[in-house]
């Protein structure tokens, strides 16, 4: 299998860190592929054009880093996300804030990169207002996945990591104690280090 990603993608980092996090490294080739390239493996891969897509041998690729990850997760124990009940709900609904929290996040940064004629205030506002209730929303619930190793807090981890390389003024840590210790104990995880993004 090939995981087709881009370093800079959260998408794409959340799939990296749970191939090193489940021993998947031997099995899942990673190969850097940038989405405005257009290049025919990716294409090949998914229609849609983006990054994270896995390439499967003899199988249809899987596209969206939610099914990539739980298609991941069937290929080694541990599970990272419960099979029923309400630890599979409260996983799963923590995986749905933390992606949000990353297209809010890529919303904000493909806003802010354009030319200032081009950029419309009221959708970066509203983006980083979305951004804020978010992490106080994580912040009020972190006593739930503090110290979870699973995908609703990998998820988690990812997207504040994800702030602090496109939008440090957030300074989100500020006020958000729990939070901001919850996100050192992945900090230093080696899978987390391998996969940090480019210096901007």
């Amino acid at each position: 299998m090939r995981l087709l990603y881009s370093p800079t993608s959260p998408y794409s980092r959340k799939c990296r860190i749970l191939i090193r996090e489940k021993g998947l490294q031997s099995r899942v080739e990673e190969v850097a592929a940038h989405p405005f390239d257009d290049s025919p493996d990716l294409l090949a891969a998914n229609p849609l054009g983006k990054v994270p897509a896995l390439a499967r041998n003899d199988a249809p690729a899987m596209v969206d880093s939610r099914l990539i990850c739980e298609y991941l997760d069937t290929l080694s124990e541990p599970r990272w996300t419960p099979a029923s009940g309400p630890a599979r709900w409260r996983v799963l609904r923590l995986v749905a804030l933390a992606d949000g929290l990353m297209d809010l996040t890529v919303g904000r940064r493909i806003e802010t990169s354009r030319d200032a004629k081009l950029r419309y205030d009221f959708w970066i506002g509203r983006q980083e207002r979305g951004i804020a209730r978010a992490l106080d929303e994580l912040e009020g619930d972190s006593g739930a996945f503090a110290n979870a190793t699973d995908l609703g807090s990998l998820g988690v981890a990812v997207a504040l990591g994800y702030l602090d390389f496109r939008y440090p003024e957030s300074a989100w840590r500020d006020g958000r104690e729990a939070l901001a210790g919850f996100f050192e104990r992945w900090r230093v995880r080696p899978s987390f280090q391998e996969t940090e993004p480019p210096a901007a």
